[in-house]
């Protein structure tokens, strides 16, 4: 089955092709920024929109909810309320029953005229119930039971007003059908006695508040409006079933905690959404608008389609033009290329005649004088390939084989054995070692072991090439040495050590390294200390921002940052004349890694 060959192709073909690519693909490239820039453009527009929308619904939901939490607060208004409370607390049960009506004839009167308030409860420090609810007092009791955490936020507020998460009363025979109520609770104090607590208030809010506020409002033809608390649960949605939604499990709301105010594209259940948060400062309330993507493309349809008939009508005119235009160029070509074929391959004497003055023109008389320089260049190319096998053979001759150096230090070991020069052998294996190590091709990766065996050996020609002015020891866990790390990651915190935190140390210097699993991640911790001259304040944060010298010593905490996360990567301490140390958390990998 024969190719697709392009060499077949005649002149005017290829022109046409290239001529094609050349104006299709810019076409293809400005339609696609056109399509992205209007999408952006949308999303832009849409997002100052919905924002804007979400500004105003919190502004109007706190203004509400200030308004029912400064009716909550005129019971401190009420001296005759204030009174009996702070004689109940004083005089006791006894007297809690004649201070029932009271108390009772006032959160009466406080729901009086108001649609949208349910019900009220006023616990006392001594347990003693207080209510105004048309549907009695089980029906929040039962929930009252349930919510323990309403008492411990209502206490932990010391005062304050608070908004407690909506909540539903199931069906019952007030209630045709279940009904959510959203509440708000404060502690009552007794401003005349060292702010004493008297009892704590419950108000319960109907959802239908919320309701007429926000039905009306819409920031997309399906967008989803939501109102939530900081522990993600679920404040007002015009879909009762949602409630019981937890938005404290789902990753965007975890966003909007970090981020609020911002808008992002997230996926949910399957389908594109355009998210968009805003924080209430009043009582940590969250506003969010969930747009389908279909929103968004379904506004930015317009452009799309005047962008297609812009591009069929630009393409279809570049066509022709191209077809035209490779036809007139190649024509004058072809007959050059006819009159060519007359030419014997070898007959380099041969000279075109001159026909034109223009474009071909300069072409024949181009080749003219090219037939008369290739004779000339064809002596001179034989000249530098002679130079050029030359330099070849300078060149192989002047490379020295690492395997050879490798090979040569054996021999001088061995010349240090026989003559009994112990302390010399030592030192040439370990730099046989360190070198067969380092040139050996491989994987980036090596196991724990290998890496520790050549920093032995690193550590012991620096040893005595410092004449023992410090000590190096090394503890690893046994679990860990098959354990997969980069290649000489030690090099240079071990240069670093002894180079820099030994060179002032006549005797007594020390040097630990320690392999152990670390706890937080559950990787390779690696901790390199020293009790040489240390890094002043400044020198670190040098080191830190990557600048100077230091910059090797933080290319281990970039790369394994960016391959493996934020969790993993190298951690320097120091203190000037105390000594350094360096924390290297690593990734737990058990099989190679490649290139």
């Amino acid at each position: 089955m024969n190719g697709f060959k392009l060499g077949k192709w005649t002149l005017q073909r290829k022109m046409t092709l290239l001529l094609v690519l050349f104006i299709f693909i810019p076409l293809a490239l400005f339609g696609y920024s056109f399509n992205e820039s209007s999408n952006r453009f949308v999303a832009k527009r849409t997002d100052q929109q919905t924002s804007q929308v979400l500004s105003l619904v919190r502004q109007n939901v706190d203004q509400m909810l200030k308004e029912y939490e400064a009716q909550l607060k005129t019971i401190y208004d009420n001296e005759d309320v204030i009174a009996e409370l702070s004689r109940s607390e004083e005089e006791g049960l006894q007297q809690n029953a004649g201070n029932s009506e009271t108390i009772n004839r006032f959160l009466r009167n406080f729901l009086r005229g108001k649609e949208d308030l349910d019900s009220i409860y006023l616990y006392t420090t001594d347990e003693q119930m207080h209510f105004a609810d048309f549907k009695g007092s089980n029906f929040f009791l039962s929930q009252f039971v349930q919510h323990p955490e309403w008492q411990q936020l209502a206490e932990k507020a010391d005062g304050r007003a608070v908004w407690l998460p909506t909540y539903e009363l199931p069906e019952n025979r007030y209630l045709p059908q279940a009904t959510h109520y959203f509440l708000i609770g404060m502690q009552v104090k007794n401003v005349a006695d060292e702010m004493q607590t008297l009892g704590t208030i419950y108000m319960n809010v109907k959802i239908s508040a919320l309701d007429r506020l926000i039905k009306e409002v819409d920031v997309s033809p399906h967008g989803t409006l939501l109102i939530a608390d900081g522990d993600g649960h679920l404040q007002w949605s015009r879909n009762p079933e949602a409630y019981g939604v937890q938005l404290a499990d789902i990753p965007f709301f975890k966003d909007a905690l970090v981020h609020p105010e911002t808008f992002s594209k997230q996926e949910l259940n399957g389908e594109l959404y355009r998210v968009g948060f805003v924080r209430s400062d009043y009582n940590d309330w969250y506003y969010l608008a969930l747009i389908p993507q279909l929103d968004l493309t379904e506004q930015s349809r317009e452009l799309q389609q005047f962008l297609l008939v812009t591009l069929i009508a630009f393409g279809g005119s570049f066509l022709l033009l191209a077809w035209l235009m490779s036809r007139y160029i190649t024509r004058p070509i072809r007959q050059m290329a006819l009159a060519m074929k007359q030419v014997h391959r070898d007959n380099l004497q041969f000279r075109l005649p001159m026909t034109s003055a223009d474009e071909i023109g300069l072409l024949q008389s181009a080749y003219n004088s090219m037939s008369g320089r290739i004779t000339d260049l064809i002596q001179e190319v034989r000249v530098i390939s002679a130079k050029e096998k030359e330099a070849e053979i300078r060149a192989l001759q002047a490379q020295i084989n690492p395997h050879f150096v490798y090979n040569s230090l054996d021999t001088i070991n061995w010349m240090a054995i026989d003559r009994e020069q112990q302390d010399i052998s030592a030192m040439i294996t370990a730099l046989s070692d360190i070198m067969r190590y380092a040139i050996q091709s491989g994987e980036p990766w090596v196991a724990m072991e290998e890496e520790l065996k050549w920093a032995s050996n690193y550590a012991y020609l620096q040893k005595m090439r410092f004449e023992d002015r410090f000590e190096i020891t090394f503890e690893a866990d046994p679990a860990l040495l098959s354990c997969q790390v980069p290649r000489l990651f030690l090099q240079p915190y071990l240069e670093n050590a002894i180079l820099h935190g030994m060179e002032n140390v006549e005797e007594g210097g020390r040097i630990a390294v320690a392999i152990f699993e670390d706890e937080a991640t559950g990787g390779i911790g690696v901790r390199i200390e020293d009790n040489g001259s240390g890094i002043s304040n400044e020198e670190l944060q040098e080191i830190v921002l990557r600048r100077g010298k230091g910059i090797g010593i933080y290319n281990l905490d970039d790369r394994l940052k960016l391959e493996f996360g934020s969790e993993y990567g190298v951690e320097i301490r120091s203190s000037r004349e105390e000594g350094t140390q360096v924390k290297i958390v690593l990734p737990r990998v058990s099989t190679k890694i490649g290139n």
